[in-house]
């Protein structure tokens, strides 16, 4: 369900915004709407953007009332140039399970940029390549090794070089399994199958690879 305030409210990003005012044109339009408390809850996610909606996503399961998410809203982004508020949302970035590196890649990219757009050189370039690493994928991070990365783009290169590998290798096997099970197969080897032929989808939407699957 969409919520659509009465009176226009701009997207919070954490970036130039100034949380307070924010604040009292989300309770305006929650007034003029009508929202009973549930409701409020409910429509929040909608109205912040990149860096200030992971943080919402983080902390959900703890908002049981406006009031709760409203004290702690004002406690991170009261003041609009927190770096110390974007650092620790952007340590918690991780790549989920069946997401592609790009797609991580892009999330890690915005948090990052929001960062150095109030201090440039506040992550040296061993620290970026790490952060990254630590956010991939635990069958990716596994075979990703930073020492031997000069900087984000290789470490990038390398993590999409394993993904694709383990693409090759978990379609194979998933094709291998289809072709020499029985004619209904169980719910769990379908669902193995359909899992990887979606993630193989995204991993070459994405990333415009040349890739033959095995016959």
């Amino acid at each position: 369900m969409v919520y659509a305030p009465i009176a226009k409210l701009k997207k919070f990003t954490g970036k130039e915004d100034d949380a307070q005012i924010w604040l009292n044109n989300v309770e305006k339009a929650i007034t003029a709407n009508g929202w009973n408390n549930t409701r409020a809850l409910q429509a929040i996610p909608y109205f912040l953007q990149d860096i200030t909606n992971l943080w919402y996503q983080s902390l959900v399961a703890k908002f049981q009332t406006f009031q709760k998410f409203k004290v702690a809203f004002l406690g991170y982004f009261s003041n609009n140039n927190n770096i110390n508020c974007l650092v620790n949302i952007f340590t918690t970035i991780k790549q989920r399970e069946n997401e592609v590196v790009t797609t991580y890649l892009g999330c890690f990219h915005r948090n990052l940029h929001q960062i150095q757009a109030i201090q440039a050189d506040y992550f040296t370039v061993s620290q970026i390549v790490n952060q990254f690493i630590r956010g991939l994928y635990s069958s990716i991070l596994q075979q990703v090794c930073p020492m031997h990365l000069a900087d984000l783009q290789a470490a990038v290169t390398n993590a999409r070089d394993f993904e694709a590998a383990e693409l090759k290798a978990n379609h194979a096997q998933a094709v291998n399994l289809v072709m020499n099970g029985s004619s209904e197969l169980d719910s769990k080897l379908k669902q193995f199958s359909d899992s990887i032929n979606q993630k193989l989808e995204r991993y070459l939407a994405d990333n415009r690879a040349i890739y033959q699957p095995p016959q």
